[in-house]
């Protein structure tokens, strides 16, 4: 009833791409994968088995829209300003670097945003770290940046893997980008995105892609820096297994005794 691509995310079962069989219903589609994927995460760009999924008692996760931009499109550079230094992301989690780069970050996405990270400060390390060293979603490309002010403190950065899959799913993939709330309005964010265009088509690469959740006013940047959105996709959460039932033996009941 149910076709899709298991994987594995942060230790989450995830039934990626998910889709109804010809000849099937999304509510059919719906009561299967509650009734044999439980706790499991579930990916889907058809909205109408989105909804059935919902009102089945699965909980929506994220919607995401994917966003792509076409390299080979020329655009007029976007200079660095001269206040900040780009420099490298630390590519080991021991040290001093990552909690001097955790403000930023963790100020870039609070509570109330869609994209906020809800784990401690190990957590997020370790969730970075899977960036950095390509474990998460492929190698990292040297566009990658941390972005420092004159105090040497981080204050932005953009993390740039390389995905296996063809576009516009894979190749160039802005895992990760963020800036300290105190830089808004100065266009650090689009500085980080046209260097890592340079970069990238000056390695021969074509396209460019991200996934950004559905409310975030970034998307307004990516908009601008040349991104249109090529896909939508929606990711909900299956309930768990129900209890279950407890029978009592034959000929007795909840009020009998020995």
């Amino acid at each position: 009833m149910l076709r899709y691509a298991s994987e594995l995310r942060d230790g989450t079962p995830i039934a990626d791409l998910a889709c109804v069989v010809r000849g099937r219903t999304a509510t059919d589609a719906a009561h299967a994968a509650i009734g044999q994927l439980p706790d499991w995460l579930l990916a889907t760009e058809d909205t109408i088995l989105a909804a059935a999924l919902v009102r089945a008692g699965a909980r929506p996760k994220r919607h995401a829209i994917v966003m792509q931009c076409d390299l080979r499109v020329s655009a007029p550079p976007v200079d660095i300003d001269e206040r900040f230094t780009c420099t490298d992301l630390p590519d080991s989690p021991a040290g001093p670097a990552w909690a001097a780069i955790l403000p930023s970050w963790r100020a870039a996405f609070p509570p109330d945003h869609p994209d906020h990270f809800d784990g401690d400060d190990a957590t997020a390390i370790a969730f970075l770290m899977r960036l950095v060293d390509g474990s998460e979603l492929g190698p990292m490309h040297r566009s990658t940046t941390l972005l420092v002010d004159e105090a040497g403190t981080p204050v932005a950065g953009i993390m740039i893997n390389v995905r296996t899959q063809d576009p516009p799913r894979g190749g160039p993939w802005i895992a990760d980008i963020w800036r300290d709330p105190s830089l808004r309005g100065t266009g650090v964010g689009a500085m980080l995105i046209s260097r890592a265009k340079v970069l990238l088509a000056e390695d021969g690469l074509v396209s460019l892609g991200l996934a950004v959740t559905a409310g975030n006013p970034a998307q307004r940047t990516y908009e601008e820096q040349g991104f249109s959105t090529v896909i939508e996709s929606q990711t909900v959460l299956l309930p768990p297994a129900p209890e279950p039932e407890f029978r009592f033996p034959s000929g007795q009941s909840a009020n009998s005794s020995r």
